[in-house]
């Protein structure tokens, strides 16, 4: 084995084991999606030998938090009396209004955010109080006020809103890892159930809400459209807010945006290929959303797209509200216009990509994606 790249599943576990000073890595199939990464990453993967360090750090840092979860509920046995209520699920292509729409709700104190700092270290669970201190909170927003001008204006940030649930999955070794050239491994996630990962997302979230009111929770996540079934099995009361915009628009934004995010290569990243592989990615996922959607019953689902949050966002919100039951204050509702007005599309810059650059072209995704754009009636855009 001396002329793998990577270390072996039992290296990474015996490293955190050692660092955690535990062995309790807590229930879940993590063992075959961490088994099937590293397998990815030495087959498909690109990266320059400098990024070794830092993408084995993560993976290692996930299964400390791992132990680290199990030492919790092992000491505080009241964790397993918490209460999740909803939770309400923003899900979707991505590149098409999720972020916008979860950081308006994310501004309603009568919702739970699932923030990507208390996500990267769940343990301790955090607390209302001092929690602008919390030193979690402190280093990632530090970390995003340093992103480039370039990456401001391809995506929005807001460090208190709900976020997409990246870590809480990545623990659990079946996100979808758009953060790593694993395509395989990507394949694999597709198809594979995440019945049992959501089960411990569950017990993650229950963890991170026990002692920070409310329990009201608010999802995010784009990818969840692959595994809604999943996903409702572990929250049965779940509603689904799904948003839509013009695939032609979507695929090469977030072939961008994912061309951007992964660590450097060892040579030129071949980005046509990469744009295959995107679009084949979310063609899927809407192909799954739309079957597991009429399982689960449409009634649960409430669909929003780009042009309205675009054209009308004050009424876009009151539709969501009104759909949801809750209540919009007045004091709520004019933080959210604020933000609205704070946030218009260019107001952080403009974010430049081609179609062409990714090996695509508008009418080719359209033909692929007629499916869903006659599904769910989406608007061309010019």
């Amino acid at each position: 084995m001396s002329d793998m790249r990577y270390p072996t599943p039992d290296q990474l576990l015996a490293e955190a084991a050692a660092e955690g000073g535990r062995s309790d890595f807590g229930p879940g199939d993590f063992r075959e999606g961490l088994t099937v990464l590293l397998e990815s990453l030495e087959r498909d993967g690109d990266l320059h030998p400098d990024t070794d360090a830092a993408v084995m750090g993560d993976l290692r840092r996930r299964l400390v938090n791992r132990l680290e979860v199990e030492a919790w509920y092992a000491d505080h046995p009241e964790v397993n009396d918490a209460t999740i209520t909803g939770p309400i699920d923003i899900n979707g292509l991505p590149r098409t209004g999720t972020t916008a729409l979860a950081d308006m709700l994310s501004l309603d104190p009568q919702f739970r955010c699932l923030r990507g700092w208390e996500q990267t270290k769940p343990v301790p669970p955090p607390v209302t109080e001092g929690e602008a201190e919390d030193p979690r909170r402190v280093a990632f927003l530090r970390a995003h006020q340093q992103r480039s001008a370039e990456s401001a204006a391809m995506h929005i940030f807001e460090v208190d809103a709900t976020m997409e649930d990246t870590e809480i999955l990545g623990m659990a070794f079946h996100g979808q890892q758009m953060t790593l050239p694993v395509a395989g491994y990507r394949k694999w996630w597709r198809r594979t159930d995440l019945t049992q990962t959501y089960e411990y997302h569950r017990r993650v979230v229950e963890l991170l809400g026990s002692q920070r009111p409310p329990d009201l929770w608010l999802f995010k996540a784009p990818h969840h459209k692959f595994h809604l079934e999943a996903l409702s099995r572990a929250y049965p009361e779940m509603r689904f807010v799904m948003t839509h915009r013009d695939p032609a628009k979507v695929v090469p934004s977030y072939t961008s945006l994912v061309s951007t995010i992964f660590p450097p290569a060892a040579g030129q990243r071949d980005l046509h290929a990469l744009g295959h592989e995107v679009s084949v990615h979310l063609l899927e996922g809407v192909q799954r959303a739309i079957e597991e959607r009429a399982r689960i019953g449409e009634d649960r689902f409430l669909d929003i797209h780009h042009r309205e949050l675009v054209t009308d966002p004050k009424g876009t919100i009151r539709r969501v509200y009104d759909w949801l039951d809750l209540e919009l204050t007045p004091e709520v509702e004019q933080s959210i216009f604020d933000w609205q007005d704070a946030n218009m599309m260019g107001a952080k810059g403009t974010h430049r990509y081609t179609a062409e650059q990714f090996g695509l072209s508008a009418e080719q995704i359209r033909s692929d994606y007629g499916f869903y754009i006659r599904h769910f009636d989406v608007a061309k855009e010019g």
